[in-house]
């Protein structure tokens, strides 16, 4: 039961990792003569276009063997297009970017440049590129747990798949559904599409994405208990591909999931060669996440053996490679302390038991309850059976004696210590409780002031139109009935007339002034239209909309012109820019709006922000919205991205 229950909680990790790891990789040959590329950029005088295409082919190549190449060649290729001002090709490079922070657990910055990749290809309707960026969405989700919105993101890009008939990039998505339904423990569903999957893979002739089929069907195959050939078998097919493809990267994905899978049936002589190959593999890859899965399958290994030391050493290697993975290091605690404690040697064990403690507690915090008993419940199980086999040796009554004092210790300390969490929990609560609130009253605040400036520039327009603008008309009208009632010089029309000229100046002044403090068309007609207008009257601005043409709440319309209005100036005061684009995107739940130039740019960390720009930022947060400026030597970019409470989308 103990090996069941340690074994079979490994292999959920290692099924993640491994299933991330395939979802992620852009599937690419590795038979092109990778360095003989890098040559020709190094020796030839190449177009830009030449040079996009090389970036993207040893971005995409490297992805599989190299990821630190990878990212290079993705950040190289990028500032060529944007140099070039090739925005679809800028957005192939956002793709792979992201693909490969993806791969090393950045999420933060995958979904950044994800997130560019998708707006470009969004404004370009590209199809395919949007359905490669949901299925990366998809992944991105699974990896934090997010089953649901994962299967959306999977649909979504199936769903343009299927409608273009591309059943080489369909077989990928298919594969990643499985793996959603295998994590939701819907076995059935998990094996037709993954069928569906091997169908389109063969027809396409997608050997890579075949071989990660194989590989996931013996990892479904063994969860069905199928056993160890039959589990096996596919995953050798799928090395035999990758071999031939000389795919490392894949080789090394599937010595992982043979290497669990040997363990899983017990055969721990088996899973020792393989998972030390994986070991090397991934080692020299620099895939320390995946180094880790390794090491714990090997530490596993030698644990059941009876390789004790040899355990510890490999579960201390765990430790080292991924201190963040709460289900790894957690497995890797108990191999420690239970191979401590077959050593003799209690102050480890009980040092590694404390450490197991923690990461149970941290897991708690993090929504594992369910998890929680049933591997609190093992973990004593391992700590009896323990205890017993250490009596049976010695025969002495104080070594008995001694670990249950130390066991009756350790569940004190551990009521201690959950109760220390506990208050400490309840302080971060109550603290973030008031911060909630004190930023709550400043919203408020920030809110009235903005109500009350968009009221005075109502007002104030309204008086300059209404007021000054009126009795300037009237002056207008009289002068001419003057000049017809008097016998003036020469000179005296001449300067009349110009008196007259510099009268229309101020009454079209005057409307100009008044309607950029309220601007008519955006009370009349909306955003979409009265950023038309603002943006016609600058020559060196454009204007795009995306989205429906609802009318926004009228606070709502005025902040976002304000904005625009703020930024477009600040770029032609500031930038030196030749162009000026802004774009307004609007779906049924959020708003969002780019201003971007092609100025000199500036350095965000050296130079603090104008008071412009921080009216920008307070007016944004006022409505709970997001700001991020990206800037350049080859131009500036703010973006601004606010999300439509209920009421604002029923207005």
């Amino acid at each position: 039961m103990k090996k069941i229950y340690i074994l079979g909680a490994i292999q959920q990790v290692i099924c993640l990792s491994l299933y991330l790891m395939m979802s992620i990789v852009p599937q690419t040959s590795i038979g092109q003569n990778l360095d003989s590329l890098e040559q020709v950029l190094k020796t030839k005088k190449l177009t830009d276009t030449e040079k996009l295409r090389l970036y993207d082919i040893l971005s995409k190549g490297y992805v599989n063997l190299d990821l630190r190449k990878s990212l290079h060649y993705s950040q190289k290729g990028r500032d060529v297009a944007l140099q070039a001002k090739d925005e679809q090709m800028e957005g192939v490079f956002y793709q792979n970017i992201g693909s490969v922070y993806l791969m090393g657990s950045n999420n933060d910055s995958a979904s950044l440049f994800l997130d560019k990749a998708l707006v470009i290809a969004q404004r370009h309707r590209d199809e395919a590129p949007a359905a490669t960026i949901y299925r990366l969405y998809g992944s991105l989700h699974v990896y934090q747990n997010r089953y649901d919105s994962a299967m959306v993101y999977f649909k979504k890009s199936a769903a343009i798949f299927e409608k273009i008939k591309n059943n080489y990039e369909l077989c990928k998505v298919y594969d990643r559904i499985s793996g959603v339904y295998v994590h939701l423990n819907n076995d059935d569903l998990a094996l037709t599409y993954l069928k569906k999957a091997e169908l389109l893979a063969v027809e396409s002739g997608n050997k890579d994405e075949l071989a990660n089929i194989y590989t996931n069907l013996g990892a479904l195959y063994r969860g069905k208990g199928k056993g160890k050939e039959a589990s096996v078998r596919p995953m050798k097919q799928a090395l035999k591909i990758y071999q031939e493809l000389g795919n490392k990267f894949g080789e090394i994905r599937t010595l992982s999931v043979m290497a669990s899978t040997y363990s899983y049936f017990e055969d721990y002589e088996a899973a020792k060669s393989i998972a030390n190959q994986a070991l090397r593999k991934t080692e020299a890859a620099g895939l320390l996440n995946l180094a880790a899965t390794n090491a714990a399958v090997l530490s596993a290994a030698y644990y059941y053996t009876g390789n004790y030391n040899k355990c510890i050493s490999t579960g201390l290697k765990v430790l080292q490679m991924d201190s963040t993975n709460i289900s790894l290091t957690k497995h890797a605690y108990i191999h420690l302390s239970l191979a401590y404690g077959r050593l003799g040697r209690v102050d480890s064990m009980e040092y590694y038991v404390n450490r197991f403690l923690t990461s149970v507690q941290t897991q708690y915090n993090e929504s594992y309850q369910g998890a929680l008993s049933e591997i609190e419940v093992k973990y004593e199980t391992e700590k009896k059976n323990l205890q017993i086999a250490a009596l049976e040796r010695q025969k002495q009554l104080y070594i008995w004696l001694g670990i249950a004092g130390a066991a009756i210790l350790l569940v004190v300390l551990a009521f201690a210590f959950i109760r220390y969490r506990l208050a400490v929990s309840k302080r971060q609560l109550a603290e973030e409780e008031a911060q909630r609130m004190e930023q709550e009253r400043h919203l408020v605040a920030v809110q009235a002031t903005l109500d009350g400036e968009a009221a005075e520039r109502t007002r104030l327009a309204k008086d300059l139109h209404d007021g000054l603008g009126g009795m300037l008309s009237a002056v207008k009208m009289n002068l001419p009935q003057l000049n017809g009632n008097a016998l003036l010089e020469a000179v005296d029309m001449n300067r009349f007339q110009t008196a007259l000229g510099m009268l229309d100046d101020s009454i079209q002044e005057l409307r100009r002034v008044a309607h950029h403090m309220m601007p008519e068309s955006l009370l009349r007609y909306g955003l979409k239209v009265s950023l038309a207008d603002f943006c016609a009257a600058i020559s060196t601005a454009d204007f795009h909309y995306f989205g429906d043409e609802a009318r926004l709440p009228n606070k709502l319309e005025i902040m976002i012109y304000r904005c625009i209005h703020e930024l477009v100036n600040n770029a032609l005061k500031h930038t030196e820019a030749e162009h000026i684009n802004v774009q307004l995107v609007q779906e049924p739940d959020r708003v969002s709006f780019t201003v971007q130039d092609d100025g000199k740019g500036f350095d965000q960390h050296g130079i603090s922000e104008g008071m412009g720009l921080r009216n920008i930022r307070q007016r944004v947060e006022a409505f709970q919205g997001e700001l991020n400026i990206y800037s350049t030597k080859n131009g500036t970019e703010i973006h601004i991205e606010l999300k439509l409470t209920k009421d604002e989308q029923d207005d």
